[in-house]
């Protein structure tokens, strides 16, 4: 039977490249993401994810809806605002979705790693057509604490929702994204993967 778990929220985020791992890198969850987008309209997106914790070994699958499109960009306040319903679906209904994906899949590992003022980086190392890229976004519970927000020397400069938003990055090649980075952050990035894969983090 399907969960009916459903919520509202709102989501305030910035999206960060990332420089370095600290020294005292604390992680407390790592999750494997397969996602596809199943609608658009002008005002609306439909996501269908598969979750697998791999600290907690559980998997959920999640239907999300997001409204105002895929993100809505304030350039002055440099942050990505959506609100979005979520609810929980069955293996079954997930894979019935994805057969009328109108999007690329998206694979990724997602690391949590907390930081000052009981926020959090989730850290996305992306897989297939679009490994090599790494993402860290912030969810900030008010618009105060984003603005006021000083990021961590380990994370770099903000990158851009509107060019690398989850859905334009589920419609491109890997020819198109790799256009949206720089050559020096692609280099730094497989390092920071070596890293990870090294200590056996994804």
């Amino acid at each position: 039977m399907e969960k009916s778990v459903k919520y509202l929220k709102q989501e305030i985020e910035k999206k960060y490249a990332v420089n370095y791992l600290p020294e005292d890198l604390k992680i407390i969850d790592i999750l494997e993401i397969k996602q596809a987008f199943i609608y658009k309209d002008l005002k609306t997106v439909i996501r269908i994810r598969k979750i697998q914790n791999k600290k907690l070994n559980t998997t959920e699958y999640i239907y999300t809806v997001k409204t105002k499109g895929d993100m809505e960009y304030h350039l002055q306040e440099n942050i990505a605002q959506a609100y979005e319903i979520e609810s929980h679906i069955s293996e079954e209904k997930f894979n019935e979705l994805i057969k009328n994906k109108i999007s690329n899949i998206i694979e990724k590992t997602r690391i949590v790693i907390p930081i000052e003022s009981n926020l959090k980086v989730e850290m996305d190392i992306y897989d297939n057509y679009l490994e090599g890229l790494i993402t860290a976004e912030i969810e900030f519970p008010d618009k105060d604490i984003a603005n006021n927000f000083k990021k961590p020397e380990w994370l770099g400069e903000e990158m851009n929702y509107q060019e690398l938003s989850n859905w334009k990055l589920s419609n491109m090649t890997k020819e198109e994204w790799i256009k949206k980075v720089t050559k020096e952050s692609l280099k730094n990035n497989r390092k920071i993967i070596q890293i990870l894969k090294k200590n056996e983090n994804i």
